[in-house]
């Protein structure tokens, strides 16, 4: 077998250096450690969709152009693309972690394309989610849609604005009428009646997890 045949690190390498940004910086851009990046571009770690949007936006390039022609992570970033070309916008997109941790005081980590069913909505945005740490509701490499202005109801899947850990939950209610979110790892948060008008409801989810079987 050739040893020298490109993978997709390769090509996050190459355009890195090409642009001329340290591993450090790119990392720091990107919301990941240095040596994390480091076994992204060896091949050493297993590249996620989620982390190659986040470098595109860093080097100023498209997705696609970070990927090899026959890399498997092509039919999900394509798909992104499909769904940027029916929306007028980008909406900005945060990674999970530091949403939990640094709650109101988060920014962006990147942009993605704005779905059909945010179009126009003022304030809407996207979360990764990287592990279970702190949205044990969910599987880790998922990207969600929120809808900040549509009404939350019973079992919706919500983002917790208000403790912001666990940062994502189903909304649940007791038979007495308690208020409550539920994670699937069963971990119950108690809400108050008006704590619903600080919950963020999930419109859709990016499914982007590409571990083999």
């Amino acid at each position: 077998m050739d040893s020298k045949i490109e993978h997709d690190g390769v090509r996050l390498r190459n355009y890195r250096v090409m642009k001329n940004i340290t591993l450090t910086k790119a990392a720091t851009l990107c919301g990941v450690s240095k040596s994390e990046l480091s076994k992204l571009e060896s091949g050493a770690r297993p590249i996620r969709p989620d982390h190659v949007i986040k470098l595109a936006g860093v080097y100023g390039i498209t997705p696609l152009d970070l990927l090899t022609p026959d890399s498997k992570l092509r039919a999900f970033v394509e798909r992104a693309a499909d769904v940027q070309t029916t929306s007028p916008s980008d909406i900005p997109l945060f990674d999970g972690k530091a949403l939990s941790l640094q709650k109101e005081l988060a920014r962006p980590s990147g942009k993605v394309p704005c779905p059909v069913q945010l179009a126009d909505v003022p304030g809407a945005y996207a979360i990764s989610i990287s592990d279970m740490a702190n949205a044990p509701a969910l599987l880790p490499g998922i990207i969600l849609y929120v809808h900040p202005r549509r009404s939350v109801v019973i079992n919706d899947l919500v983002v917790n604005r208000i403790s912001w850990s666990p940062l994502v939950f189903y909304l649940r209610q007791s038979d007495d009428g308690d208020l409550y979110g539920l994670t699937l790892s069963k971990k119950r948060v108690d809400l108050q009646a008006d704590d619903i008008e600080r919950l963020h409801k999930v419109a859709g989810i990016w499914m982007i997890n590409t571990n083999s079987d």
